[in-house]
């Protein structure tokens, strides 16, 4: 007999919940999470509001979302590769190159070497072109010269007659010569 009364106490109690009472001895007994089916349609209005504001809550993030993003685009869009910091300004006095100091060492270096051109070709005319040197220093000038002849002016200088003594015309038959 006591089996079966707390079988149908068991019952009861179960359809009291899914019944519903509007006592809270069956909130406070079974730790149901739904309400009953009798609560249903009072909450319904509530749930519905939350639902609307849900909806609504959730537009707003997605806009405020998407306009953040573009923002965002925009501002890469708009920052410039290269940031200035400090305005420039002109400078007061040079600093460098020191162009006085290269003004005068060039011409003291063209002078110096106007002046030993000078006196080399000076040396060079007053020397008997006999001297083994000198004729040792041409040859080596004129092969130089017809080993190289695009170093000459359109090859002019391997026709030409005017040459000391004639010996570029016949350094360059000697030329032609060994090409053969």
């Amino acid at each position: 007999m006591r089996s079966v009364q707390a079988r149908v106490d068991e019952l009861l109690n179960q359809l009291m919940k899914v019944g519903g009472k509007d006592d809270n001895t069956a909130l406070t007994q079974g730790s149901s999470l739904y309400p009953s089916i009798r609560k249903l349609p009072l909450l319904g209005v509530p749930y519905a509001d939350l639902y609307r504001k849900t909806r609504v809550e959730e537009a707003v993030f997605e806009t405020l979302t998407k306009e953040y993003e573009l923002a965002k685009v925009e501002e890469a869009k708009e920052i410039p590769t290269v940031k200035v910091l400090d305005p420039p300004n002109v400078p007061e006095k040079k600093s460098y190159p020191p162009r006085l100091l290269f003004m005068l060492s060039g011409t003291a270096l063209a002078l110096a070497c106007g002046v030993t051109w000078m006196f080399g070709r000076t040396m060079w005319e007053q020397t008997d072109p006999t001297d083994p040197g000198i004729v040792l220093a041409q040859e080596v000038f004129h092969t130089v010269r017809l080993a190289m002849p695009w170093g000459s002016r359109n090859g002019s200088r391997l026709h030409t007659d005017g040459g000391r003594n004639g010996q570029r015309a016949e350094s360059a038959e000697a030329y032609k010569e060994v090409g053969k």
